[in-house]
């Protein structure tokens, strides 16, 4: 039997700890990025399990007796992972503009070395 509600539990946690991660204010070190890559690798397979439940005659009973209580956890769950996946979106881009500047600079250093 699927524990349909432990692995809730679990995607909630998991994406407590992401968000945990994505808090530390300025850039995260290679073994946070590793963290976060491990979490999200781990969230797909919980996911992945659940869309095979999803399918699955237990999963039709449990949606008769508990559609709104899934629905609510479902879309606490998205609403977080939105805001996560909006902050690593704004760290890219400012990585993107941190490394355009710094191009930017070395060309203005070799342009100023060879004249």
């Amino acid at each position: 039997m699927f524990d349909i509600e432990e692995v809730l539990d679990k995607i909630e946690r998991n994406t407590d700890k992401i968000a945990d991660i994505l808090a530390i204010k300025g850039s995260l070190d290679i073994e946070k990025i590793k963290e976060l890559s491990k979490l999200y690798d781990t969230r797909q397979e919980m996911l992945d399990g659940l869309k095979g439940w999803y399918k699955t005659e237990e999963a039709k009973e449990y949606f008769k007796k508990n559609q709104n209580s899934f629905d609510k956890r479902i879309t606490t769950i998205t609403v977080k992972d939105k805001k996560q996946l909006d902050n690593i979106e704004k760290r890219a881009n400012d990585l993107k503009s941190k490394l355009k500047e710094m191009r930017k600079q070395k060309s203005v250093l070799i342009y100023s070395k060879e004249s």
